[in-house]
This record gives structure tokens, C-alpha cells and sequence, in this order.
């Protein structure tokens, strides 16, 4: 049969079924397509004849759709991409949507990528029922169970020539997060033919929600529950999620079918459902771990195997993952950074340099990091350089390579550049207002040219870069100074953002609880700051900015012998300046030139080594003690003053 043949019979059947007719022998067999059949003709009156692909928003959408759902879309991405190497070879692409329909995450091959965009298989595409009437997605979202739909059970015509496998990944609170989607543009009409993508298609969706699961409850006990005798199969694997209290506040699609009736209002007391109730079962889970504990539950009478999972702590994240964070970690409540953070979601992909203006300790590296997860660079290299940490005669080769044999001490095979190292993904050069003016000449080149040249020559080699820079510095006043090129000045500074200091913050308090919490986490401390603390803390001017804020609570956590936290737990610098207001709201114009040459010194001395107090008093050559009174005397917590 021609195509011409097989779309003018699909559009006779939709019609037959469309004026009132009962589905054909092989609609019949398959009860959801009819169904889904008949949706797409009286709510969604979409017309099967239309010969367009599907509906395609813009990048600017589908990044927003993308940034809702970031933390799981990050871990999601190495599930849909384990199932396309599985299925490649077939000629399948595969895809995930969000709950809307709307693709998030796509593979295809090179080879086939025309033929597939082409039918709309690509990101943002919307295959949403209301868009595309029946197919694999769309179903899938409807009916929330996995699904094949196969070639000419595709509502539109347009479609007939495509099989979809479709399964659904339910988040922690049972609402579908995202389908994934395996489709192919040529296969058998048997759809017998595509038990095995569809079996797989199903395993990897449980397997990316067994995995959020897992990873969204970390800090939780978390319950891997099979039937006895069984293992750890992932299409049959209940999660349950318990807190300290040994109530179960989290499940799982399945445990919430199997274990909790599909209906259960959590929070619930595991003992009123299991036996061995939660004290118990912890404590054989603790004295055999890894080892499965039986369970009972009480409503069945059954028996289960039960894998118990410890609590983990957040600083294990902070170090295997050190870039995972989005703007939405951040925890930006303030107005101003919110709008900025609009306007960065723009630019992300435009090929400009972006210049991250702030005061030191402000979260410039945090800011530049999140610009790079939501960027299409996201899977590349992240590479910074602190262009102020590093000797000036070792920057040009960190930063542009070298060959073999360069310089004296060089290594036997040369060394790969910061600037190779990050081509495909983004450079973050912070404070590049301290880069010597000579390097200044060789990046502007590698800007202009796209291309870098390590020393001891050879010939140039091809980047592609999105560099991002930082400094706390006031550029405009180094290139009139000399010290900047104008050239290069005008090239970074595009896309400027200002990064307020934390005292101007109108969320700082929000700020400090963060960090307080994530510091307790870090340590496992389970410690409640006195309300008059975060007055304190808040009312604070924290010169170092976040930086200070953030070793100032570490020693706090550390110190701290008791489950409330007072002001007396702080650094002795922070004590002195909380306790005299006053005192610290002068500056170096209230001060005489001598004090005030001091307090430059001691600025400058505090700056260096991070806000360590007792360092920067070694560094002042002051006395420890004479140190951290003077801080409170010249107003080191009021801001960063000349010096700055």
C-alpha cells in the first residue's frame, strides 16, 4: 500500500469513528488508542489531515520550562542518554518531555538528525494530546501508565509512519514529572516488533525515578522494598522515605500502589504499618548493613525484603558535585538580583562575555557557575582561574598552555592551557582586573580570533569559549589609570551584572538561615540559632560578604556545645563588632590619617587571607588581640570603605 493510499484509509477511519461509528477490529484490540482516539476529535477538535510537525517554542521558553524542573532534568539526563546508547543502533532517537509535553532532553544521531527534526523530533517540541492528538507522549501524560503507540495508531496522519514507546517518571509526590519517549521513523507493522524498546523505555523511566527518589530524600532514610525472595528489580521497587520521628513522609509511584493503597495522606508511623516497626528495623539495618531485613506488612500479612539506605550528608554533595548549582540554589530573594537574574536567563547563549561586578566575597564564582548550568554549555567544562591568585610570571601559562621545552623547568610534554581546557564550555576569569596588561593583549586576541596560540609556539589552535569574568576592582578607573586595555575593557563588558554586597541584600536574612543550615548539614549538627542571633546577624554589615558570613557560622557550628546557638559562639571579631554598633559605623573619613592608614592596612590584610583575623593580624604585624579591637574601632564591618 502507497503512503498516499495509507494516509487517505487513516483519515477514513478517524471519520468512520468521527460520525458516531464504532472502532475498526484493530482499534478495538486496543482500547486506549480508541479512547485516546475519541479525545482527540471532541475535546481537542484537532484535525488529522494537518501536515505540519509539531508545535516548537523558542529557546527562551524552553529554558524556563527546563530551570522548573533543573534538579531532576541534571540526573534525568544521564538515564536518557544510557537508553539511547542501548538503542541507537536501531535508528531510534529519544526524547523527554516535561509534564506539559514540551521536550526538555533529546538524542539523536547525526546521520538521521535532518529526517527527525524534520518531524519535529527536537527540543522544544509539544507533543502534548491537545497538540498532536494520540501519541506516545501525549497518551502517556493522559493515561499515566507507559504506552506503544505504532505507526497508524498515531491520531494525526502526519504520523503514521512513526512508533513512539512512552513511559512516565512520577516525582516523590506522585504527579508525573516527565515522559520519556523512544521513537523511530521506520519499523516493521508488527508492533510486536517493539517489545523490547517498549520494555526498555519503561525500566529506564523507573530507573530515573527510583534515582530522584533516592537522590531528592538523601538526607533521609530511604526504603528499597521488593517481595520476598525477590531482588532489587527497579520495575517492582517500592521507596519509602522516613524522618528521625520513624514516620514515612515520602514514597514512591509504586510503594504508594502497593504499600499505601494509592491513597494514604502522609505523613504516616511505620510502625502502624510494618513489623518490625522503625526503631527495630534500624537497628538491624545498622548492625548488617547492606543486608536485606524482612519485613511484614501488616495489612496483607506479607512478607517483604526491606534495603535500608543511611542518611546522607550534604557536604558529600558539595564535593563529588561542585557545580550542579542553578540560580534556584542560590536562594536569591532579592529584587534587584531577581531581575538580574532575568536578564542573565537571556544572554546565557549569545556568545557575549559577561562581566560579574561585586565585592569580594560576594558570590561572584556562585553567580558564574549557575550562568553556566543554565547555559547549553551545561554538560562542558567549567574552568576558573583567579587571575589575583596565581604569580604573574605562571598566569600566561596557566592560561594559554605551553609546548615542550617553552621555558626552563617546563614539563617534558608541555602543558594544556585553562583557555583549552574550556573550549566548548566557560571560562570564569576572576579578578581579571588584577590580569597583567601584557596577557591582556593575548586575550583579547584569543576573544577576537577565537583561537590560542601556548608558548614555544607551534601553530594556533581552535576554541570555542563563553567567558565569563569577575572583579571587585573599579575597571573604568584602571583603564584611566593605564592599568586596563579600553579595547579589552569594551569587550567584557557587554553584559555587565552588578552583584550588591550582602549588607544592601534585602534577603540577607534568608541568606544567613541558608547557609546556617547547610554549615549544620555539613557538620551533622542539628543546632537552632537564637531569634535575637539573626537579628544580630542580619543587622551586621559583613565586609567579607557571604565568604565571612559562611566561615564565620562554620567556626560557630564547630564551637558550639549545646542545640541552640548564641552570639557567644561566633568569632571573637564578629562578638566585638556586634557588640559595639557605634564604634563600628566609623570609617576611614572619621579616622585621622594615621588611624586611617591603619585601617587601610588592616582592610587589605583581611582581604588577602579570606577574612581569617588571627592571618590578617600576622600579616598587619598587630597584635592578635589589638587586632580584633581595632576591627571593631575602625568600622571593618561596616563595608570595604576606600580600600574597596
Amino acid at each position: 500500500m502507497s503512503h498516499g493510499e495509507q494516509f487517505s484509509r487513516h483519515v477514513r477511519r478517524i471519520a468512520a469513528l468521527a460520525g458516531g461509528g464504532q472502532p475498526d477490529l484493530q482499534m478495538a484490540a486496543n482500547a486506549r488508542i480508541a479512547e485516546s482516539w475519541r479525545r482527540s476529535i471532541e475535546q481537542y477538535g484537532i484535525d488529522p489531515e494537518m501536515p505540519s510537525s509539531p508545535r516548537i517554542l523558542g529557546a527562551a521558553e524552553v529554558r524556563e520550562c527546563s530551570e522548573r524542573i533543573e534538579p531532576f532534568l541534571q540526573l534525568a539526563r544521564i538515564g536518557t542518554a544510557r537508553l539511547h546508547a542501548q538503542i541507537r543502533e536501531a535508528g531510534y532517537c529519544v526524547l523527554m518531555t516535561d509534564a506539559d509535553g514540551t521536550t526538555v532532553d533529546y538524542h539523536g544521531q547525526p546521520t538521521l538528525e535532518h529526517e527527525f527534526r524534520s518531524r519535529g523530533f527536537r527540543l522544544g517540541a509539544c507533543w502534548s494530546e491537545r497538540d498532536e492528538g494520540t501519541c506516545g507522549v501525549g497518551t502517556t501524560l493522559v493515561d499515566r501508565v507507559p504506552i506503544l503507540v505504532h505507526k497508524d495508531e498515531h491520531f494525526r496522519a502526519y504520523n503514521i509512519g512513526i512508533t513512539c514507546s512512552a513511559a512516565p517518571v512520577f516525582g516523590p509526590d506522585n504527579r508525573v514529572m516527565a515522559v520519556i519517549n523512544a521513537s523511530a521513523l521506520a519499523a516493521p507493522d508488527d508492533r510486536r516488533s517493539q517489545s523490547m524498546v517498549f520494555q526498555l523505555v519503561s525500566q529506564n523511566a523507573r530507573l530515573i525515578e527510583n534515582a530522584y527518589f533516592i537522590e531528592a530524600h538523601r538526607h533521609l532514610w530511604t526504603l528499597q522494598i521488593t517481595g520476598a525472595g525477590r531482588g532489587i528489580d527497579p520495575e517492582h521497587t517500592c521507596l519509602l522515605a522516613l524522618d528521625e520521628r520513624g514516620r514515612v513522609v515520602a514514597s514512591n509511584f509504586q510503594a504508594s500502589l502497593e504499600l499505601l493503597d494509592g491513597h494514604a495522606r502522609l505523613p504516616l508511623a511505620f510502625d502502624h504499618l510494618f513489623d518490625p516497626g522503625a526503631d527495630e528495623l534500624l537497628l538491624r539495618a545498622h548492625d548488617q548493613p547492606g543486608r536485606p531485613v524482612e519485613l511484614r506488612q501488616l495489612a496483607s500479612g506479607r512478607f517483604l525484603n526491606c534495603i535500608v539506605r543511611t542518611p546522607e550528608r550534604r557536604v558529600q554533595q558539595r564535593i563529588s558535585r561542585p557545580r550542579s548549582r542553578d540560580f534556584a540554589s542560590l536562594m536569591i530573594a532579592d529584587s534587584r538580583l531577581r531581575a538580574d537574574i532575568h536578564r542573565l536567563r537571556r544572554v546565557v547563549d549569545c556568545r557575549l562575555p559577561i562581566l560579574l561586578l561585586g565585592e569580594t566575597g560576594s558570590g561572584k564564582e556562585a553567580f558564574a557557575q549557575a550562568i553556566h548550568a543554565q547555559s547549553q554549555r551545561r554538560d562542558k567544562a567549567f574552568v576558573a582561574l583567579n587571575c589575583a591568585a596565581i604569580p604573574e610570571n605562571l598566569i600566561e601559562s596557566e592560561l594559554f598552555g605551553y609546548r615542550e621545552g617553552a621555558f626552563t623547568g617546563a614539563k617534558s610534554r608541555g602543558e594544556t592551557g585553562k583557555v583549552q581546557m574550556a573550549s566548548g564550555g566557560t571560562l570564569f576569569l576572576d579578578e581579571i582586573g588584577d590580569m597583567p596588561l601584557q596577557l591582556q593583549t593575548r586575550l583579547l586576541r584569543v576573544l577576537a580570533e577565537g583561537e590560542v596560540l601556548p608558548l614555544g609556539g607551534g601553530a594556533p589552535e581552535k576554541v570555542d569559549l563563553h567567558v565569563i569574568c569577575a572583579t571587585h576592582r573599579d575597571l573604568e578607573q584602571l583603564v584611566a589609570e593605564g592599568r586596563f586595555r579600553e579595547d579589552l575593557f569594551y569587550r567584557l563588558n557587554a553584559a555587565t551584572f552588578r552583584l550588591p554586597p550582602l549588607r544592601e541584600r534585602t534577603d540577607r536574612r534568608e541568606v544567613i538561615l541558608h547557609v546556617f543550615g547547610e554549615e549544620c548539614a555539613a557538620a551533622g549538627r542539628d543546632i537552632v540559632p537564637e531569634e535575637s542571633l539573626v537579628d544580630d546577624l542580619a543587622a551586621y554589615h559583613w565586609p567579607g560578604n557571604i565568604r565571612q558570613l559562611r566561615n564565620a557560622l562554620r567556626y560557630a557550628v564547630a564551637v558550639c556545645d549545646a542545640d541552640r546557638m548564641t552570639r557567644e559562639h561566633l568569632p571573637e571579631a564578629i562578638v566585638s563588632a556586634l557588640v559595639a554598633p557605634s564604634r563600628r559605623a566609623r570609617t576611614e573619613t572619621d579616622l585621622p590619617e594615621d588611624e586611617a592608614d591603619e585601617r587601610r592596612r588592616m582592610l587589605e590584610a583581611l582581604e588577602a587571607t579570606g577574612w581569617r583575623a588571627t592571618e590578617a593580624a600576622q600579616r598587619a604585624g598587630i597584635p592578635r588581640a589589638t587586632f580584633y579591637r581595632r576591627m571593631a574601632r575602625y568600622g571593618l564591618g561596616r563595608g570595604r570603605g576606600a580600600a574597596g
